[in-house]
């Protein structure tokens, strides 16, 4: 890290003097860790950007996937991180109370007919619970693309085992074991498994998420426990795969190591199935879908140049014909109104191939989605719920042992 730091640190410098010599325009700086058609993408928005500008020069700079946000969160309080990161509300808001998040609204604000269509373009449960659902009351982050979850199975073995598509927990517990015992295989895996333990918890009866006003979870609960010890035992029979041997499932999938995952429509172009025909279908869900609208969040280092800079890239990365290029290149859903209107949208949506497939998967539940609360501590949160279910199928914690201990770290963690 020290490293990492001591070159980001020379990098910066050698920005700002450059800048400074030049007498113009002022560095925004992106780190990411899209690749392919993305990184392109986003390359080419910001070039597009700074070919209109005399004031502001954003620049988009690569990272490792792994440990990213650790890496990030360290060289923003160095003082010395990016300017703009792609992740989700969530993450946001563990940078709130220590104000290192820019107050896009008041930029947004600041222009009434920007801010007129602003407030009538994204759903209700996004705009209340994500981009306005932060402890201050401020805008910090912004949506750029929807995902969601969605069941990716081999065809071909479903067909030969005359298996039906699974729409309920029951049914896909059942076909796993039929899978378990006629190939050996496991049934199912999960990209995240912290979205799917969410939606458990959002679809028990006796159990919910956060309450933002007491600043406790609401699932310390008999029926959750029980839901958790389920996953440990399904992962214990062989059944589930609840990590995937690499970064993601894609390639556990592709090679037949199991017969099915739930992970991001937008990682379809990363199956390369090897002598299989694979399918995607709806993921389970009854009463509540984990849509997931992730986007730009804007850093803050008391300097209102950089802050202004950085808004005015996002206004234009959301802008609509910017925004259609850019769900394209991720294979996902526009969330603005503004861009959902446009024609070329209409055609994209309406193609019929097995990307646009995936996304109508995840189009099948949206009247079901829903937001969690974007408060702080509730990154902590989804690290913990998920650290306890892989305690209790790997480690052998007890499932109440390893709950209650993620209950009280959740609460400490929302109260801090």
């Amino acid at each position: 890290m020290k490293k990492v730091i001591a070159i980001v640190l020379a990098l910066v410098f050698v920005l700002s003097m450059a800048a400074f010599a030049e007498g113009s325009k002022t560095t925004v700086t992106i780190w990411h860790t899209f690749t392919k058609d993305q990184q392109a993408y986003l390359e080419k928005a910001a070039a597009d950007f700074n070919a209109t500008q005399d004031k502001y020069e954003v620049q988009v700079i690569s990272q490792a996937y792994a440990g990213f946000t650790d890496n990030v969160k360290s060289a923003v309080r160095s003082g010395i991180g990016p300017d703009i990161i792609f992740n989700y509300a969530s993450e946001a808001a563990e940078y709130v109370n220590d104000g290192l998040v820019a107050n896009l609204s008041k930029y947004i604000y600041a222009d009434d007919e920007f801010a007129d269509a602003f407030d009538e373009s994204l759903a209700e449960g996004v705009m209340q619970g994500e981009v306005k659902g932060f402890s201050d009351k401020n805008i910090h982050y912004l949506p750029a693309y929807t995902t969601g979850p969605i069941l990716f199975y081999n065809k071909t073995l479903y067909d030969e085992l005359n298996l039906t598509v699974p729409t309920t927990w029951e049914e896909m517990e059942a076909n796993c074991r039929v899978i378990k015992e006629q190939k050996g295989i496991a049934g199912l895996g999960f990209d995240s498994l912290t979205d799917c333990v969410q939606a458990f918890i959002m679809e028990d009866p006796d159990s919910s998420y956060i309450d933002v006003d007491t600043k406790t979870v609401g699932f310390d609960t008999d029926s959750m426990r029980a839901k958790v010890q389920w996953l440990a035992d399904m992962q214990a029979e062989g059944l589930f795969m609840l990590t995937p041997t690499s970064d993601y499932f894609s390639n556990d999938f592709s090679s037949g190591l199991v017969a099915g995952y739930i992970g991001s429509c937008a990682g379809y172009p990363y199956i390369t199935p090897d002598g299989f025909d694979f399918a995607v279908a709806p993921m389970p869900a009854q009463t509540w879908y984990p849509s997931w609208n992730r986007g730009p969040i804007v850093f803050y280092y008391n300097d209102d140049a950089r802050a202004e800079g950085a808004y005015e890239f996002v206004k234009y990365f959301i802008s609509a014909e910017v925004n259609l290029g850019w769900v394209q290149a991720v294979n996902a859903l526009a969330p603005y109104s503004w861009t959902q209107e446009l024609d070329g949208y209409k055609e994209y949506v309406s193609q019929d191939t097995l990307a646009v497939q995936a996304l109508n998967a995840v189009a099948a539940h949206l009247d079901i989605a829903g937001s969690l609360p974007a408060v702080t501590g509730a990154s902590t949160v989804r690290n913990e719920i998920v650290n306890a279910v892989k305690a209790v199928a790997y480690n052998g914690v007890s499932v109440e042992e390893a709950w209650a201990a993620c209950v009280a770290n959740c609460n400490a963690a929302l109260q801090n």
